[in-house]
């Protein structure tokens, strides 16, 4: 992946640059509409996200957590105590925070490689506040569900033995942090600086490449559904200004579930250096889009329109 990453990018870059001599005008409008989309929508709903985890993470505080959801997710889906703090904590984070997580939790020595590749195949959601707030559609409740409901089921297909965590296990990690708190925060503050750094960026090159795109592609929902591919939030917000239908709701459910070829480079720009296996989230991240697809055309269909 590091490869197709790097010639991908460079592919980009190349392309941008003589697309941006002929489109100035153009490009400073989608720079100006990203920004937009970023202030108004990702910044409130994924950054204090993406500091406090991290901060309850450094300190050790997440491992408490992990104590009483072991008791529900553990005999569920056969997570660890802190693999199931983190199961959890990806429902209500999104992209790419949970990704974010998941590799400090590594770091930290919190779960291992292989508990990593389940998790980020599992783990993989848009943020509660993106689709309950910024998309304003109906039924948005019914879309969540439909959302999840597919990871849940392979969540259910893990089969791992696991062993509870004593209360005592939990209170030495928060007795003894391996950081200070003022540490701890300016390390957060700075990682979820970083992070964003990614996502501006790619929303960015893939905006860019979604307008070429407009010159060839006329339909609104077939071009809406293509850039909701390259980025996955800017699609989505296209979509669900489209007059509402069981394909449109399904597309953005697609696209919520997929995440995007943005959110798989940033996740392999934030896991730069740790060996997980690419092609095992690229198909992960297809069954995901799939089935929410399926089952919320069939729901919608069925009950709704």
């Amino acid at each position: 992946m590091k490869k197709i990453n790097y010639y991908f990018t460079i592919s980009l870059v190349i392309f941008i640059t003589f697309f941006s001599f002929f489109n100035m005008f153009q490009i400073v409008q989608l720079s100006s509409t990203v920004l937009t989309i970023v202030i108004d929508n990702l910044l409130p709903s994924l950054l204090p996200f993406m500091i406090l985890i991290s901060l309850c993470m450094s300190l050790g505080i997440v491992q408490l957590f992990s104590y009483l959801i072991q008791y529900l997710f553990l005999p569920l889906f056969h997570l660890s105590p802190t693999m199931s703090s983190i199961y959890f904590l990806t429902f209500f984070c999104g992209y790419p925070t949970n990704i974010k997580i998941i590799k400090e939790a590594y770091l930290l020595k919190h779960i291992s490689l292989s508990q990593l590749q389940h998790l980020l195949s599992i783990g993989s959601f848009a943020s509660l506040s993106f689709i309950f707030v910024s998309l304003k559609i109906d039924h948005a409740f019914l879309l969540y569900v439909c959302h999840i409901l597919p990871s849940i089921f392979l969540a259910l297909c893990y089969r791992q033995k696991q062993t509870f965590q004593t209360l005592k296990q939990s209170f030495e990690i928060i007795n003894t942090p391996k950081v200070s708190f003022v540490s701890a925060l300016k390390q957060s503050l700075l990682s979820s600086c970083y992070t964003f750094i990614f996502i501006l960026g790619y929303m960015l090159v893939f905006q860019f490449i979604g307008y070429a795109l407009s010159f060839l592609i006329k339909d609104p929902f077939i071009l809406s559904f293509i850039q909701g591919l390259l980025e996955f939030s800017s699609g989505a917000l296209q979509l669900s200004s489209l007059d509402p239908s069981p394909i449109v709701y399904a597309a953005i459910c697609f696209l919520l579930s997929f995440g995007s070829i943005s959110v798989m480079m940033q996740m392999d720009n934030l896991l730069e250096g740790i060996p997980y296996s690419w092609k095992t989230y690229f198909f992960a991240r297809v069954y995901h889009g799939i089935f929410s697809f399926i089952l919320c055309l069939i729901l919608f269909d069925s009950f709704l329109f």
